[in-house]
């Protein structure tokens, strides 16, 4: 049980208690704050914790016919973009009617699938209104359909555009762990960072620990690293990273993750737990290939297709590229997002003096793919945002003079 978790559990009978748990378990949160004492333990528990829950599951068994007056009562503590599903035993379409007028997202009736209730609470969450999105961190996770695709350059590049266009507080999530380098390409020192998170597990995470792995990268955007050493990848938790995530929702409006080239409990997590999610792929038969396993991967996991984008890098490479646009197109079964340029050179140049593309005085075509890329997220997620005013490029993004040999 962890006082972070995004789920809260509720179960009004104590005999319920047990099958509660195990639900939601099954629904991949196994650090859910489980709740003994009914509604007034359920008002305790949200006293006692630093971020609100986005997720409520209540098991209100056999109580249907008082629950309606206290289930209003306790709607008054709770934050309003919370989603809240009820499960019990009464199977009667009145009292449904009833739940649903007063925003409950669905009510199911013993026996219940935890595939259910992930897929109504994917669905809810895919909805919110932009009122509630202005008031919650907005999460894309970027991912490399085969190693060496990109998406650790995209995931880097996307932050920084996002943070400078908009002038909003954003952070880089490096995700991973063994082969991490965001930190080292920015020449940046990280004493604390995801090693802090993902190797003690048990003693849970609050403001104070989130902000001790915060580096700071320009004025707008944060970093939090991999671990510089090469080290033995610990066990990882899915609930883990959905408490850090929730945290960070909290404090800042665009959370960007680099996730790995991995699929596992864990990075399944990461993109689940997205808003939107970019596989950025090239155009070679074993990107292709990979692609298709992870849209596939990804729906089964519940993820909506339509908020995903396929971004192709090093478009227009010197070298013929194995398989054409429209044939990826064709046999991903979506269409391509965005494409970027071929620049090694630019991307080189970055990596050397540890910059971003948009700090070098090259790259304009690149960097200009990216910062539309960018703004059609933001106003896909963010709505009317406004982006910083500028008479031109050069005044939002300074580039940063280099030295001859530096």
């Amino acid at each position: 049980m962890s006082l972070f978790s995004p789920l809260l559990v509720v179960a009004l009978d104590e005999e319920r208690l047990a099958a509660t748990n195990t639900l939601a378990t099954e629904c991949g949160f196994a650090d859910a704050h489980l709740v003994e004492d009914g509604f007034s333990g359920a008002v305790r528990a949200l006293s006692l914790r630093s971020t609100s829950p986005d997720y409520i599951l209540i098991d209100i068994g056999r109580h249907a016919s008082e629950i309606l007056p206290q289930l209003d009562e306790f709607a008054t503590h709770c934050d309003a973009y919370a989603k809240v599903v009820v499960v019990g035993a009464t199977n009667d379409i009145h009292f449904y009617r009833e739940l649903k007028q007063r925003g409950i997202v669905e009510y199911f009736a013993y026996p219940v699938k935890s595939a259910d209730i992930l897929a109504v609470l994917a669905s809810a969450a895919s909805s919110s209104s932009q009122e509630e999105k202005g008031r919650r961190g907005i999460v894309f996770s970027c991912m490399s359909a085969a190693s060496g695709d990109g998406g650790s350059t995209v995931a880097l590049n996307l932050a920084y555009a996002l943070a400078e266009q908009y002038g909003k507080p954003t952070v880089l999530i490096d995700l991973d762990y063994q082969f991490g380098l965001v930190a080292k390409n920015l020449d940046l020192a990280a004493p604390f960072g995801m090693r802090e998170v993902l190797d003690h597990p048990d003693r849970g995470l609050d403001d104070l620990l989130v902000s001790k792995m915060l580096l700071n990268y320009r004025d707008r955007m944060s970093i939090i690293a991999a671990p510089s050493e090469l080290r033995i990848l610990p066990n990882i938790r899915a609930e883990t990273l959905r408490s850090l995530i929730t945290i960070l929702r909290r404090k800042f409006q665009f959370i960007v993750i680099d996730v790995p080239h991995l699929w596992t409990e864990w990075t399944a997590a990461a993109i689940s737990y997205s808003d939107h999610s970019i596989l950025v792929a090239q155009l070679w038969l074993r990107s292709l290939t990979h692609a298709t396993r992870l849209a596939g991967a990804w729906q089964t996991i519940g993820v909506n297709l339509d908020r995903t984008s396929l971004v192709i890098n090093r478009s227009g490479a010197k070298f013929k590229e194995a398989v054409s646009a429209q044939d990826f197109e064709r046999i991903y079964h979506r269409p391509i997002d965005a494409s970027l340029q071929n620049d090694v050179k630019a991307i080189s140049q970055a990596e050397n003096n540890a910059r971003t593309l948009f700090e070098i005085e090259q790259a304009t075509m690149i960097k200009q793919q990216l910062l539309d890329f960018s703004a059609s997220l933001a106003l896909r997620y963010a709505g009317d945002l406004p982006r910083i005013q500028a008479a031109d490029k050069k005044s939002l993004f300074p580039f940063t003079k280099l030295r001859k040999g530096s």
